[in-house]
């Protein structure tokens, strides 16, 4: 028959405690770490997502300067041009206001001979 060693069973189970303190710890330390983990990845996607947003934002305005340039000099084109065709007009009218004087007056005057 088997003798039954009480002592040798109580190292056995201080052993099993041991061993499934130093297991709890390490899943501990490796949640830690997991959880460690994602708040610096979540932080560098943070910072990664700011940097995109600045990014856009100055392709944002750069475009719209750069529109709006495209519109000022297209905005001076077209007030250049209207000003020579005003100046021609104005040309034209300085030239034959008189005629055109005389033309009206002489309808009003004696529209028959017209």
């Amino acid at each position: 028959m088997r003798q039954y060693d009480a002592g040798k069973n109580v190292e056995i189970i201080n052993e099993i405690i041991k061993i499934e303190s130093g297991a709890q710890e390490m899943i501990k330390n490796a949640k830690r770490e997991k959880d460690g983990l994602q708040e610096k990845i979540s932080g560098i996607l943070d910072e990664y997502r700011a940097a995109q947003r600045a990014l856009a934002q100055k392709k944002i305005e750069s475009a719209a300067a750069a529109e709006s340039a495209a519109a000022k000099r297209e905005t001076d084109r077209i007030y250049a041009e209207h000003r020579q065709k005003l100046e021609k007009l104005k040309k034209i009218t300085d030239e034959n206001m008189d005629a055109w004087v005389d033309e009206i007056y002489r309808y009003i005057i004696s529209p028959t001979e017209m």
